[in-house]
């Protein structure tokens, strides 16, 4: 059997900015596609890929070994942004990417020894590969280079690692001796980002690059002349502090900008290399990055304090004015400091997990001066994986009265019960999860890489890291013309059926037309176990559990906000009223209640019913699964668990998010399964063990539905179903509703309980103790970033 490779996780670093182009394609060239190898041999799979796509909302360094590359492909005016973004002793590890001017953008360093800078000359194109399809949706980056190109030049601690990253594509690349020789070749590229876009659209249609040096290659060397004295400047300029006045001279004279026919040159073939110079750039662009352009080469030719305006190139100015116009030039000329360009918008906080390593991005807000007096207290209703994960992680910061109010009983097991207390009851939606760790097939981007973070979690977590078997998962689809391809998760395939049958010795398959693909990074857990533990350790930590509770209604103050909860227990008539600062609605399927204070008009779910079927391994399979198995042509999917107990979901498999399959098929098996929820059990049960046997083992099928799961004497055979919690958009739904009332629901629980109970409880943290509650409902945006998407205001007009 495959064996997995338990090194550290992203060996190779991570990038930050990977949905652009120069992103992806670094991350690409890093993250190539394992093809499978001769099935005789003994294969190592990773159980990750070599570098990981730092997702939005995450610090970056928090996910990769220290020491290891930070591949920032951004644009110059988030540098300092993402420096203080990132974990603060990773920072060294830093490697920018992007069109920059040392001295303007790169001046807090240090030392230059705290950085790795590249500037770039080779481009990158998006499109989408007619060959390849990709999970994620990401257009497949083409590079655009030539043999003519000047060399990509990169300076810093990392610079042999990515010079040997590029070269493997054919880039040109130069390792500089100095971090001034790195300024000169960024004055020069600057010289071409400021003159080629007027160029182009100096003239009633624009031109491409090319058409503009066949027809006015004598004002370019014009221009080059005028520029010329603005350029040395700017070669010249120091920005570290290692860069002390003697040295700065000294590595002037070595790295001298050049003469006006080198410049030129250089602007030449530099043109020339992208697409052999069809290419025009963007007025757009331009327009918007005018200052740090053409501004900051301008304002190096005005005599200082007086703006004397004697000096500057005469031709330029009139371009500008032809091209952009007057307000454009005036804000060239504009006196105010470009240097230290800085995208305070994007300022966030850095927040440490209690229960793992990682780091989140925390939009800040005023703080509260006026702290309670009493002790604040939260209600939680529902105690699935999610209402208990939240009341896990809750109750690890600071001092809260927490209550959780859910209508099952037996919410905690017995006092000195045996290993397995069968009277334990961990949900109804939990109990029918098929508990799939994975971030498989999932969309928008987004919301794939907030499972792969789920996923994360439960590798990282102090508590819950014990629980889940990575197993791999092996899905079998109908053979396409097209390659599965997605440098952001490891995917081994396409295989035919005697490589699935070295991953999986326990099917058998002769099936021609159908191919198999490998996800080693995907596991599962057993969902009561963990709920047990989630529970026993808040239970530990002061949680009080209240089983057999109905909801009646939400206890509003009388400004309208909620203030508590009125419920009423199992056989009884009297309502009981508790008072809270804070009502997590964690209900599931069951969270649109109107009982519950959201409504279905403000937190809209779809009819999702699903079940298992559990049965003996030993009853049915000649041989354990080793592997989670989904066979999506025969529309079923299945795990062995540690008791051998055999899990199998029929009917189309619904991992969240925006699916593109026909809604039609979705109707279909909704009306399936709501009709089989009218059924028995035994029925139920055997048309999904029979759909499992004709997947796994279609000659046996006969064989093995002579007799159903009650003659086999199975007494693990059972039926579970449940709705499963889905909104309308099929994203998770997690943050505030109203002051007092929060909401966590979500599809793809078991992946995301950790992580959702980590951030969620910071945030009701937050609000209770730190934060101005008017400041929190008034803002756009608030709370950790990387929950933007979900918030339930995209619900509510």
């Amino acid at each position: 059997l495959s064996v997995h490779n338990q090194e550290d996780r992203y060996p190779h670093g991570e990038v930050i900015g990977s949905t652009g182009k120069i992103g992806s394609y670094i991350l690409n060239t890093i993250n190539s596609p394992i093809i499978p190898i001769e099935s005789n041999n003994h294969q190592l799979f990773p159980q990750c890929q070599p570098a990981a796509a730092t997702p939005r909302g995450v610090s970056p360094g928090c996910l990769s070994p220290e020491n290891t590359p930070l591949y920032a492909c951004i644009p110059s005016s988030a540098i300092q942004s993402v420096w203080d973004a990132t974990v603060p002793h990773r920072r060294k590890d830093l490697v920018f990417l992007c069109n920059c001017i040392p001295s303007r953008h790169l001046n807090f360093f240090d030392s230059s020894s705290d950085f790795t800078i590249c500037i770039l000359h080779f481009g990158v194109s998006h499109a989408v590969d007619g060959n390849t399809t990709t999970s994620s949706s990401q257009p497949h980056p083409i590079l655009n280079t030539s043999p003519q190109s000047p060399a990509t030049v990169v300076f810093g601690r990392h610079a042999t690692t990515l010079a040997e990253l590029l070269r493997r594509d054919g880039i040109s690349v130069e390792i500089a001796s100095s971090a001034q020789q790195l300024q000169m070749v960024a004055a020069k590229k600057l010289a071409w980002s400021s003159l080629f876009w007027l160029l182009c659209h100096d003239n009633n249609k624009p031109m491409t690059v090319k058409e503009v040096w066949e027809r006015k290659s004598k004002q370019i060397y014009q221009l080059v002349e005028e520029m010329l004295p603005a350029l040395k400047k700017l070669a010249s300029e120091p920005w570290t502090t290692d860069c002390g006045t003697k040295q700065t001279n000294v590595a002037t004279r070595e790295m001298s900008i050049g003469t006006v026919q080198e410049v030129y040159d250089y602007l030449h073939a530099y043109s020339m290399s992208m697409k052999d110079g069809q290419i025009t750039p963007s007025l757009e662009l331009a327009l918007n990055e005018i200052q740090e352009r053409n501004g900051v080469l301008l304002s190096l030719m005005m005599q200082p304090d007086n703006n004397d305006r004697t000096d500057l190139p005469r031709i330029q100015l009139e371009m500008i004015r032809r091209v952009a116009g007057e307000e454009y030039l005036a804000r060239c000329l504009s006196t105010d400091k470009v240097n230290d360009i800085r995208d305070v918008a994007n300022f966030l906080e850095r927040v440490s997990c209690t229960a793992s390593n990682l780091q989140f991005l925390y939009y800040p807000t005023k703080k509260n001066t006026h702290a309670k007096s009493n002790r604040s207290s939260v209600i939680i209703i529902g105690a699935g994986i999610i209402g208990s994960s939240l009341a896990h992680h809750l109750s690890r910061r600071g001092d809260f009265k927490i209550t959780v109010l859910d209508k099952s009983t037996n919410l905690l097991p017995k006092t000195g019960a045996a290993d397995h207390d069968d009277e334990f009851y961990p949900g109804v939606a939990t109990s029918s999860s098929f508990a799939w760790l994975n971030a498989n097939d999932k969309s928008p981007l987004s919301y794939m890489q907030l499972n792969q973070l789920g996923m994360e979690m439960w590798r990282r977590h102090d508590i819950l890291k014990e629980y889940p078997v990575w197993s791999g998962a092996l899905i079998r689809k109908e053979k396409q013309h097209t390659c599965e391809k997605n440098s952001r998760y490891v995917c081994v395939g396409p295989m035919d059926c005697d490589d699935a049958k070295c991953l999986e010795p326990g099917i058998e398959l002769k099936n021609e037309s159908s191919e198999f693909y490998f996800y080693p990074e995907e596991g599962f857990v057993e969902p009561a176990k963990v709920v047990e533990a989630l529970r026993l350790s808040a239970r530990r930590n002061g949680v009080d559990f209240i089983g057999g509770a109905e909801i009646v209604c939400l206890i509003r103050n009388k400004q309208g906000n909620v203030s508590g909860v009125e419920y009423k227990t199992i056989g009884s008539t009297n309502t009981i009223r508790v008072s809270a600062d804070v009502v997590i609605n964690a209900c599931g399927a069951n969270s649109a209640s109107p009982s519950l204070g959201i409504g279905s008009e403000r937190l809209p779910l779809v009819n999702q019913p699903g079940a298992l079927t559990f049965v003996s391994s030993g009853s049915y399979l000649k041989q354990p699964l080793n592997r989670i198995f989904v066979d999506t042509i025969n529309e079923t999917h299945m795990l062995r668990r540690s008791d051998d107990t055999l899990v199998i979901g029929g009917g189309k498999l619904i991992v969240g998010g925006s699916q593109s399959d026909d809604d039609s098929t979705d109707t279909k098996n909704n009306k399936k399964l709501d009709k089989s929820f009218g059924t028995t059990d035994s029925a139920v049960g055997q048309e999904m063990i029979a759909a499992a046997i004709k997947s796994i083992s279609p000659d046996h099928l006969e064989s093995f539905i002579e007799s159903c799961p009650e003659n086999k004497g199975d007494s693990d055979f059972r039926v579970t179903k449940a709705n499963r919690p889905i909104s309308a958009d099929g994203l998770p739904v997690v943050g505030f509703v109203e002051k007092g009332l929060y909401v966590a629901v979500t599809h793809s629980g078991i992946t995301l309980a950790p992580i959702i109970g980590e951030l969620a409880s910071y945030e009701i943290e937050e609000s209770l103790t730190k934060q101005n509650l008017e400041e929190l409902f008034s803002q756009e945006r608030c709370g950790f970033q990387i929950l933007d998407a979900y918030r339930p205001t995209r619900f509510i007009s």
